[in-house]
C-alpha cells in the first residue's frame, strides 16, 4: 500500500472530514466508535496515512452517507488501494436512505437496471411504503419519506442523467393491492413523460431477449474526473461494489444490450398507460379456492 499521499487519498480524506463535521461528530467520538487512536482519524482526513475500503466504508456508514456519495468515495479509495471489488454490510434501511438534501450529489450519470422491483427514485410514497414493509423494515413511513426526499435529485438544476431499463415484470411485484399498483404505474408514466433528466425504457412482457441478468445493478459515473465508475449490486444483507475497469465495462456493455432490447422512452410511456388499464388481468389470477 502506498505511503506517499496520492491525489485520490488527499481528496477522500478531505471529504471524510467534511462529512464528519456535517454529521456533527468529533474526531474523538469517531475514534472511540472504531477502537482507534484519535490520531488515526486525523491522519486519514489529511491523507497522511493509508486507509482501506473497510476503514472508509465504516466511516461512511457511521456518517449516514447516501448511496451515490458512498459509491464515489469507496470507488476512489479502491482505485488508490488496488481493491477492485468489495462487500459492505448494509447497515439497515436508515443507512441506505440518507437524504441527499444534506450532501452534494457527486454523480453525473446513473444507469439502473431492475428485473424485480421498481427503483426507489421512481416510486410513489404509498408504493415505497408497501415495498419497504414487504422487505421487513420496522419503520416504513420514515424510510418512504426519506425516499421521497431523495427523488428531489432528479429535478435539481444539476441533476445527473438517470437512465433506467425496467423489466415490466417488476411492476407485478405483489406488495400491494391492484389499485395501489395501478396508481404507481400511472405516476410512473407521468414522470417518464415529464422528467428531463430521465431516460426510461421498459422490456415488455414476453419480449424475446438475447440478454438478461438475474439481479438488478446500478452504474455510477462521477463529476470528479479522477473517480472511477462504480457498479453497485444491492442484497438484503450487504452491498457489493465493483470498480475494476473490466468489471464496470462488463456492466456497461450489459446495460447497453438491455437498452437495445427495451422499448424507447416514447413507446414506454404508451406501454405504461396501456398496462395501467390492463393491470388487474395480470395481478388477479384464477380462483383456486377449490383446489
Amino acid at each position: 500500500m502506498p505511503t506517499d499521499a496520492s491525489a485520490q487519498r488527499l481528496r477522500v480524506g478531505a471529504e471524510l472530514r467534511r462529512l464528519r463535521l456535517q454529521a456533527q461528530l468529533s474526531g474523538e467520538f469517531v475514534a472511540n466508535a472504531f477502537g482507534w487512536a484519535q490520531s488515526k482519524v486525523s491522519r486519514m482526513e489529511t491523507g497522511r496515512t493509508a486507509f482501506t475500503v473497510k476503514d472508509v466504508a465504516g466511516l461512511l456508514a457511521l456518517y449516514g452517507v447516501p448511496d451515490d456519495v458512498r459509491a464515489e468515495l469507496l470507488g476512489a479509495t479502491a482505485e488508490d488501494t488496488g481493491e477492485g471489488a468489495w462487500i459492505v454490510r448494509a447497515g439497515g434501511f436508515p443507512r441506505r436512505q440518507g437524504s441527499i438534501s444534506q450532501l452534494e450529489s457527486t454523480a453525473k450519470r446513473i444507469r439502473h437496471h431492475q428485473p424485480v422491483v421498481l427503483p426507489g427514485l421512481l416510486q410513489t410514497y404509498d408504493y415505497a411504503r408497501a415495498v419497504i414493509s414487504a422487505a421487513g423494515a420496522t419503520d416504513p413511513d420514515s424510510i418512504a419519506a426519506a425516499r421521497m426526499k431523495r427523488q428531489e435529485m432528479l429535478t435539481a438544476p444539476n441533476a445527473p442523467k438517470y437512465e433506467v431499463v425496467l423489466d415490466a415484470r417488476a411492476l407485478l411485484l405483489g406488495v400491494a393491492d391492484v389499485d395501489l399498483i395501478r396508481a404507481q404505474i400511472r405516476s410512473l408514466a407521468e414522470r417518464v413523460a415529464s422528467l428531463k433528466s430521465l431516460d426510461f425504457r421498459i422490456i415488455p412482457f414476453g419480449k424475446v431477449s438475447p440478454v438478461f441478468t438475474t439481479v438488478g445493478f446500478t452504474l455510477y459515473e462521477f463529476k470528479e474526473p479522477t473517480s472511477p465508475a462504480v457498479a453497485w449490486v444491492e442484497t438484503p444483507t450487504g452491498d457489493v461494489y465493483f470498480s475494476a475497469r473490466e468489471d464496470t465495462d462488463r456492466y456497461s456493455s450489459l446495460f447497453q444490450k438491455l437498452q437495445s432490447v427495451a422499448l424507447p422512452q416514447s413507446h414506454a410511456v404508451r406501454y405504461l398507460q396501456s398496462l395501467e388499464h390492463d393491470i388487474e388481468r395480470y395481478l388477479t389470477g384464477p380462483d383456486l379456492g377449490g383446489i
